[in-house]
């Protein structure tokens, strides 16, 4: 018994230390870069468009008050300093009118926001979301008894912090359901991803982690589920289920949202083929589940109405606003202006082939691994990848034959499925896509990727341990 418990207390920290490492090394990469998984160039430019407004709008509540400009981000600006023909347009609707009033005083925002320069009283809005984000950045900073220059280092820790536990999360996971190989391979090609790097380190406009919190919901409550059947009611899940889209809506909202609410599904199937439920189990807490997601959406639309209607003046304004919104970033029937809109480029927006051609091709063209520490020439597509993630999932597939495990089948088939999160994107927001390059490639990571790392994992532990008990066989005779 003494052996047993010294085995057990030596696991568990070997799992502890496994841990704690991966966290140090997610957190120092996201927050300084310092291994150079992105070119350095890459990580200190990247996205200052947007970071501008969440820095923009800290700015205008320390001046106005948190309610300010209905609670929107945005940029302060001056506008004896903008041309009159970009003022007399419609800064709301037009979208190259705000970009460009943004990108002009992007790079002011910080001036603002650390009080080296005064707050000019114009205030360009930003509506695609609520802006949560913002405001619980400036909450925290108000506690905090340091000047801005350090508060906003501060909140970049913790948003670095936020994701690498996320991260770990998934990891763990994988480590308890299938052993420290396939959580080691998948920290590797986690910490390793450039895109991760880039969008978790570098500002405050993009909470990533948020992203991640419906799925882990759903993802650690099943297995807890799964270990100890009584300690977990579908009701509770649910109850958090709503809590975690809640908190993804008011950081990020609708931004990415077939995506995320689509991970929800993804360990709902994981553990109905593992506990081999029967269909209409899975539907019905499918279904509860994509009720219980639809209602914390539906509040995410009444908030976000209600901004634009005091925004607006009314509410049949805020209404047709979002209707156009989701027009524009579905269609390209909406949104073209000047050369675009005689260009036969978007002739065919409609057509599969469009589709195949402009916008799902580019994503699996692009370069997963931009490493700043590699050759500058160096390129290895998403399409190749996924390509490796094919590969070890037959593996799987062909070695479970005889081992008849269902959590192999159960990971592969679940990760498989898990593409459609991204592709919905895609292939639903297909205009956002093709004029975002700069951004969407992350989606891959929620979470088909990262479940594809830990398929890489288990596929290379089935191998190994095949080519050892064929060594074995072989000595025997």
């Amino acid at each position: 018994m003494t052996i047993m418990n010294t085995i057990l207390n030596w696991l568990k920290r070997k799992q502890s230390i496994f841990y704690i490492a991966c966290f140090i090394l997610l957190f120092l990469s996201f927050y300084t870069n310092v291994f150079k998984i992105i070119p350095e160039n890459r990580y200190q430019e990247y996205e200052t468009f947007v970071e501008a407004l969440v820095v923009g709008k800290m700015a205008k509540a320390e001046k106005d008050g948190i309610f300010a400009a209905s609670g929107f981000t945005g940029v302060n600006y001056d506008k004896d300093l903008v041309k009159s023909s970009i003022l007399a347009g419609d800064q709301i609707n037009d979208l190259l009118i705000r970009d460009s009033i943004i990108t002009q005083f992007k790079f002011e925002q910080i001036k603002y926001y650390l009080q080296e320069e005064k707050t000019p009283d114009d205030y360009c809005v930003y509506v695609s979301h609520s802006g949560g984000n913002a405001l619980f950045w400036y909450g925290i900073q108000k506690i905090l008894p340091f000047d801005n220059s350090t508060n906003y280092q501060i909140l970049r820790l913790i948003n670095c912090i936020l994701l690498s536990l996320s991260l770990m999360l998934i990891i763990g996971w994988i480590y308890r359901n299938f052993g420290f190989i396939a959580a080691l391979v998948t920290f590797l090609f986690t910490f390793f991803s450039s895109w991760l790097v880039l969008f978790g380190g570098n500002g405050l406009w993009w909470a990533l982690w948020n992203f991640y919190a419906p799925f882990l919901v759903m993802l650690l409550l099943l297995e807890r589920r799964h270990n100890s059947p009584d300690s977990v009611s579908v009701k509770k899940i649910l109850i958090w289920l709503f809590v975690a889209v809640l908190i993804k809506l008011f950081f990020s909202g609708l931004e990415f949202i077939s995506t995320a609410m689509l991970t929800i599904f993804v360990p709902i199937l994981y553990y109905a083929i593992l506990e081999k439920w029967k269909i209409f189990g899975f539907i019905k807490l499918s279904f509860k589940a994509g009720l219980v997601a639809g209602g914390a959406v539906v509040l995410q639309f009444c908030a976000l109405i209600v901004q634009l209607r005091y925004l607006l003046g009314n509410y049949d304004s805020a209404v047709q606003y979002l209707a156009n919104a989701f027009l524009r970033r579905s269609s390209f029937k909406s949104g073209l202006s000047g050369a675009d809109l005689d260009s036969e480029r978007f002739a065919d927006s409609d057509s599969l082939s469009f589709l195949w051609n402009n916008i799902i091709k580019d994503y699996l063209r692009g370069n997963a691994f931009e490493w700043g520490f590699f050759h500058p020439g160096f390129e290895f597509w998403f399409a190749v990848l996924i390509g490796i993630i094919l590969f070890f999932g037959t593996v799987i597939y062909l070695l479970n034959l005889k081992l008849k495990d269902r959590k192999y089948n159960a990971l592969v088939i679940a990760t498989f499925v898990s593409a459609v999160c991204p592709l919905s994107w895609y292939v639903i927001f297909k205009e956002h896509s093709f004029w975002h390059p700069q951004i969407d490639f992350i989606i891959w990571y929620m979470p088909f990727l990262l479940l594809g790392f830990a398929v890489i994992g288990v596929g290379i532990l089935l191998l190994v341990s095949k080519t050892g008990l064929l060594k074995n066989k072989q000595q025997s005779h």
